[in-house]
């Protein structure tokens, strides 16, 4: 089977872009809220590679030791295609990296009811294209 050559499907919203360059380039984590179709989607803005490597992670803990060998086997080569894959691209100076996900670690949900549902390993992954909107909070605060 002949491997799909992807299309980059991004956004033109510039702070968005500047977001999603500080978590993958200088690996910065964000909160931030996003809407996708009308659905809050609250988290905290990761990088692939530091999504790859949380999921990775996260799969170990499994109590199914066969399933958590295979998820942990799955996305380390996952990561490892990423990487291989953005080196090539910033090798090809005609070529620039253009992110088409977007990730979070401890995502929750705000539903219709204004309940959120959370779980401290939710990993979030999303097309960049399908944001509609989003909100994003540098402070220190504590939670």
């Amino acid at each position: 089977m002949a491997k799909k050559e992807q299309e980059p499907i991004s956004t033109d919203d510039a702070v968005l872009l500047m977001l999603l360059s500080l978590v993958e380039e200088d690996g910065i984590e964000v909160e931030i809220s996003i809407v996708v179709n009308g659905t809050i989607i609250s988290g905290t803005l990761i990088g692939a590679s530091a999504y790859y490597e949380g999921v990775t992670e996260s799969s170990k803990q499994l109590q199914d030791t066969t399933m958590s060998k295979f998820l942990s086997k799955k996305f380390n080569t996952l990561k490892e295609a990423y990487a291989k894959q953005k080196q090539e691209d910033s090798e090809n100076e005609e070529k620039e990296f253009t992110p088409t996900f977007i990730h979070l670690k401890h995502a929750t949900y705000l539903s219709a009811a204004a309940e959120r549902t959370y779980s401290n390993s939710t990993w979030w992954r999303g097309k960049i294209s399908s944001v509609d909107g989003f909100s994003f909070d540098f402070s220190t605060r504590q939670t």
